[in-house]
């Protein structure tokens, strides 16, 4: 596998501050956007310098955050973007993916665990052949660990498609790229395209949503 994307191997992070409601478990950062969002009428209204002079403060203030408290519970920082030097490397490491496919597509009638960019891209792959089912899970969130086993059960009763789990802290640039706000969270692609959400550990939902796309 590519540097690259053995660089988005993230080791597990410390238990994240997080509200847990019934089945779902939010992150605090999530709540971010929508604040920023209800901030946004009276962003609107102040005078360009003094928007330049409140984003100063906070990549301040951010920088100040992540080398004083973050890092030291750690919450690294996300890696740079890798270079545009490295889309060779990167695009030499793609012949990788049909072997990590075909070893995806042996995991029918279990549960695979993705753990790098190219597992995700490989699993994406397969969703041109067989639904792939992700449960977008995380070590801290409660609801997830108790509807492990029964998406467990689910996969072994169903081995015309791929059940993977994706841990939100060791790959949360898929994560974002999936747009997942809450966990558990279970997604359903068909060939490299979201088809299917259901956000929760709803037993009933998640079911339903399988016995849907295998049946398609």
């Amino acid at each position: 596998r590519t540097a690259a994307n053995q660089t988005a191997r993230r080791t597990p992070r410390g238990p994240m501050p997080l509200i847990c409601i019934g089945p779902v478990c939010i992150p605090i950062s999530a709540l971010l956007p929508v604040l920023a969002y209800l901030a946004r009428p009276v962003w609107k209204r102040l005078p360009e310098p003094t928007q330049q002079l409140l984003i100063g403060y906070w990549q301040a203030f951010s920088e100040w955050m992540q080398a004083n408290l973050w890092d030291r519970v750690g919450w690294k920082a996300k890696p740079a973007p890798a270079a545009k030097g490295a889309t060779a490397e990167m695009a030499a490491g793609a012949g990788d993916l049909a072997s990590i496919a075909d070893e995806l597509c042996s995991r029918t009638g279990s549960v695979a665990g993705l753990h790098s960019l190219d597992d995700w891209a490989a699993a994406k792959l397969v969703s041109a052949s067989m639904p792939v089912i992700v449960d977008f899970t995380a070590a801290w969130c409660v609801p997830c660990q108790k509807i492990k086993p029964f998406f467990a059960e689910l996969a072994a009763a169903h081995e015309e498609a791929l059940f993977v789990t994706v841990d939100v802290d060791e790959l949360e640039q898929v994560s974002e790229e999936a747009q997942v706000r809450a966990m558990p969270t279970f997604q359903v692609y068909r060939d490299g395209v979201l088809v299917e959400t259901v956000t929760g550990a709803r037993m009933e939902a998640i079911k339903a949503m399988v016995d849907k796309v295998v049946q398609a």
